[in-house]
């Protein structure tokens, strides 16, 4: 019997969602369930800008990742997702630790998926995020095709 989750990050990292340059950034998938994923990242000199902060890209592509995982979680066997837009508040600026995003599917619709995610460095909350996520399936076939 199943509850609807599994903490096999492995399965996450070998899924096609999980592209290069999650990757590249050095994340680390975490807990994938039913419309939730999280994903962290130890934060290096290569994820930082000029200041000595993490750069608010990094942010993005973990909150991307994150979401993506809690949408593709929810998704269809014939059907994939992408990316329409993404809002983020960037609470606290960041200069080492781990970085830590929690995404959840807030609604689903046929066509529309909008979610919401959390970052936080060690314990502190630093960044809050929503996005909206294009579903695309197959094309119904019109009456007598």
């Amino acid at each position: 019997m199943s509850d609807g989750r599994t903490s096999q990050p492995q399965a996450a990292a070998a899924s096609p969602g999980w592209g290069g340059l999650a990757r590249l950034l050095g994340m680390k998938p975490g807990e994938l369930a039913d419309g939730r994923c999280s994903v962290s990242l130890r934060v290096g000199p290569e994820h930082t800008n000029p200041y000595g902060a993490v750069h608010g890209g990094v942010v993005y592509s973990l909150v991307d990742t994150a979401m993506g995982g809690a949408m593709v979680s929810r998704l269809n066997p014939n059907e994939r997702c992408a990316t329409l837009e993404v809002k983020i508040n960037y609470l606290a600026p960041v200069a080492a630790g781990e970085l830590r995003a929690e995404a959840r599917l807030v609604e689903r619709t046929s066509r529309i998926g909008v979610l919401e995610a959390r970052v936080h460095a060690d314990s502190r909350l630093i960044a809050l995020a929503t996005g909206t996520f294009y579903i695309q399936g197959p094309t119904p076939s019109a009456p007598g095709v």
